[in-house]
């Protein structure tokens, strides 16, 4: 049963032979040891991270979120999302054509933050003394979110 964890972010640089000097962001979440990481720039790589960590941690639970909210069609690949204009919390989730809930993290840490939100998660967020993120300590808000 989740009730809380702390989610470590940290940077380092690739010495890949495709990717030398790209940056990497780790996102480590202290409860389960399970490491997610992306790496190039120029996106929210934060957000990428959290996306990801939210997709593979409740998955089950995004479904029931989104199982009733109407959608409109994302692409024509067959995938589908939440309008805008009907809730904007919601913004860079998609559902795939077999069902699965995908988030683009790269929309922004603030959107995962919300969609986590909605899932019944508090995100604090946890920093150095220059300002720079460092993790995020998360508490289940909600005890019924997930029963």
């Amino acid at each position: 049963m989740f009730n809380s964890t702390h989610l470590n972010i940290s940077w380092s640089v690739s010495r890949g032979r495709d990717t030398y000097g790209y940056n990497i962001c780790r996102l480590d979440d202290t409860r389960t040891s399970k490491r997610y990481k992306t790496c190039g720039g120029g996106y929210d790589m934060i957000g990428t991270v959290i996306g990801d960590w939210l997709e593979d941690q409740f998955q089950n639970e995004l479904k029931a979120l989104v199982a009733d909210l109407p959608k409109i069609k994302y692409s024509s690949t067959g995938y589908l999302q939440i309008s805008e204009e009907i809730d904007p919390k919601f913004y860079g989730l998609t559902i795939s054509p077999d069902g699965r809930v995908c988030l683009d993290g790269a929309c922004g840490s603030s959107s995962m933050q919300r969609i986590g939100e909605a899932l019944g998660l508090n995100f604090q967020w946890l920093g150095n003394k220059k300002g720079h993120t460092t993790g995020y300590f998360v508490t289940l808000e909600k005890e019924e979110a997930f029963a």
